[in-house]
């Protein structure tokens, strides 16, 4: 039989391995276990809120995306339901943020209490929490791009649901139900047509030796189809532009905005407005043709990054709504349906688009020659445009040989530095004198020049050629 002393020693080391315990009834255990209960689910009931969080501002929210987006299924309600909840916890995380900024922004100002500039206690208090390596700022960040790249996915999924042509219902003839194109129709394989009257199944009539009328009712006359709308003339284009986004195009660019042929080249100076001409016309397209696909490439990222970044401005200018722009692609996409997609100068990453109805190539006499071979097939179907705007690169690629060629299905656009006001004398006077005879006229003076290694240029060989005679042919070859 134990002890006293054996008794208490027991009570001590069941105090001692008790302290060092994880289990369920301790506070660890009990946090562990609440995780893993909302991990898998078991407080569904509760929906996104959490204690102490408002249910009438989850509500508010709620209502608001669905007045919005207004869904009409089982699968949108998902969808609007998923995205309250990846706003909601982006609110809350962005909270939790402001308020560990708020208790190191009581540390920076018990540390100078004398500093009396209030945005630069701020901005201590931010820094000290990014400093912090794997800190609270950096998972709340991490955590919120995780909520914000969530929202986009839900958003284009909606989007798409949107688009979604109706595949059931009275309005879709051709799809059978049970066997049946119409629900109301009886089903019945064995009806039987009744002497001198309609049958139970439709369109069956049992012939009768009665002499026919005289006259049937006349037919009403079919309603006449919708006029399709007109397409907006090219006047109506520079006037669209001047009322929604203050912009006044000068002679080049009014060439830019209203020219109606399908292939386009533009070759004007350095500065000249050619890509803001370009944005304009693009934002245009994608206003006015829904579900249009507007493609911009350069030679580089970045010089279609600058088309798409002033289409982007504008379309804010004129209070647009953005959406995210297809999977992996660079852009946005209109309310209306309309893409508009910055691609590189890369033939393996653009030859998955087809049908566009406007494609814009920056620098085209700097892009390969590949880029617009893959380009030029994606407009067979949908006939779009294809304009190309650049300043002169020497005397070669595909830019210049299109410029040059005789008989071109082409439209050639040139701007000179006297059509363009924004530039003054002085600013051509002061760029005359900072780089050489050549660059300047290859920048602004439009002039393709000569590589460096090449002894003669391209043009003057050119009208060195003759063709009223055949080298070969053999009465040359006696004149000889």
């Amino acid at each position: 039989m134990p002890t006293l002393n054996q008794h208490t020693e027991r009570a001590q080391r069941a105090r001692a391995n008790g302290a060092k315990s994880n289990g369920p009834k301790t506070p660890k255990g009990m946090q562990r276990s609440q995780s893993a209960s909302y991990k898998h689910g078991l407080y569904a009931t509760r929906g996104h809120m959490l204690p102490g969080e408002s249910n009438d501002e989850f509500l508010e929210l709620k209502a608001q995306q669905y007045a919005y987006w207004q869904p009409n299924g089982f699968q949108p309600e998902l969808l609007v339901n998923e995205l309250v909840g990846y706003l909601w916890e982006a609110k809350r995380m962005v909270a939790a943020k402001n308020d560990h900024l708020h208790d190191l922004l009581i540390t920076v100002t018990n540390n100078a209490p004398h500093c009396p500039d209030q945005a630069k206690l701020n901005l201590d208090a931010e820094k000290l929490g990014v400093q912090s390596v794997n800190g609270t700022i950096d998972r709340c960040n991490a955590r919120l791009a995780f909520y914000n790249r969530e929202r986009d996915r839900v958003i284009r999924l909606l989007l798409r649901l949107e688009k979604r042509s109706c595949t059931s219902g009275p309005s879709q003839m051709s799809l059978e139900i049970n066997r049946r194109q119409n629900t109301e129709l009886p089903q019945t394989e064995d009806a039987q047509p009744v002497e001198g009257s309609l049958a139970e199944a439709p369109y069956i009539v049992e012939a009768t030796n009665d002499p026919l009328p005289e006259s049937f009712p006349a037919k009403p006359d079919p309603e006449p189809a919708p006029e399709p709308e007109p397409e907006p003339k090219p006047e109506e284009i520079t006037a669209w532009a001047a009322q929604n986004l203050d912009f006044k195009a000068d002679a080049i660019q009014e060439q830019i905005l209203t020219e109606t042929n399908t292939r386009i080249l533009v070759l004007g100076p350095r500065q000249a407005g050619k890509s803001t001409a370009a944005a304009v016309r693009v934002l245009h397209q994608a206003v006015h043709k829904p579900d249009a696909l507007i493609l911009l490439a350069s030679a580089s990222g970045r010089q279609s990054g600058q088309i798409l970044e002033k289409t982007r401005q504008m379309a804010r200018f004129m209070d647009l709504d953005l959406f995210p722009p297809p999977p992996k692609c660079e852009g946005f996409t209109l309310a209306n349906g309309a893409n508009v997609v910055a691609l590189p100068d890369n033939e393996e990453k653009i030859r998955c688009f087809s049908a566009p109805s406007l494609i814009v190539v920056d620098e085209a006499a700097f892009a390969s020659d590949t880029l617009f071979s893959a380009l030029e097939p994606m407009l067979s179907v949908s006939n779009g445009t294809l304009m190309a705007l650049s300043t002169p690169n020497g005397q070669t690629g595909y830019f210049y040989e299109k410029w040059h060629q005789q008989d071109s299905p082409w439209t050639r656009i040139l701007g000179t530095l006297e059509d363009c006001p924004r530039i003054s004398e002085e600013a051509i006077q002061k760029l005359r004198e900072s780089m050489s005879e050549e660059t300047f006229q290859q920048e602004f003076d439009c002039q393709f020049i000569a590589a460096g290694g090449q002894y003669i240029s391209l043009e003057t060989f050119r009208k060195c050629l003759r063709d009223d005679f055949d080298l070969f042919a053999p009465d040359w070859e006696r004149s000889l």
